[in-house]
């Protein structure tokens, strides 16, 4: 009898920590769209349709071809950062990359891996099926971003900056 109860006391504890870690990234993300800093990451869209996934935009970041492929010599840090230096109006260029994030006022970025390639942004950008045509235009990526170097695309933009998909009212 008391080996059930320890059962469900660890399936309890289990639970619970999954739940906390779940919060924990929710609460993180959460904190990023409201104080992180603005990017803006010029952008070369491509224009596939997914059958499977719904309607999506492939991006790919100019950034990303300035960034240095991995050294295969040395050993891999957690992460890498992309060092931004931000105009008057957020739009981002590459000014070097670090094995940590940058003290002081520096805006960095996470570079990830994707198909062994560098890349500081996702690769997709889904919208609601039948507005493709509200992306059309799209020439810049607006991220936010966190001190910790993650960040969350949060819109797209047309040349003159302003933001796609949203309804006037």
């Amino acid at each position: 009898m008391k080996s059930a109860s320890y059962v469900r006391a660890a399936i309890l504890a289990a639970l619970a920590l999954v739940l906390g870690v779940a919060l924990k990234a929710i609460h993180d993300r959460e904190q990023t769209l409201t104080h992180g800093q603005v990017v803006l990451l010029q952008l070369a869209p491509v224009d596939p349709r997914s059958l499977m996934q719904g309607d999506y935009m492939a991006l790919r970041f100019a950034i990303d071809n300035e960034l240095p492929a991995r050294d295969g010599t040395r050993p891999s840090p957690p992460a890498r950062y992309a060092v931004l230096a931000l105009d008057a109006q957020d739009r981002a260029r590459l000014t070097g990359v670090s094995d940590t994030p940058p003290a002081g006022e520096a805006v960095a970025m996470r570079i990830r891996q994707r198909d062994g390639r560098p890349t500081i942004g996702p690769n997709a950008f889904f919208f609601q099926e039948g507005t493709a045509d509200r992306y059309e235009a799209a020439r810049w990526g607006e991220f936010r971003v966190a001190p910790d170097g993650s960040a969350l695309l949060t819109h797209l933009r047309d040349a003159e900056l302003n933001r796609l998909g949203e309804q006037l009212r």
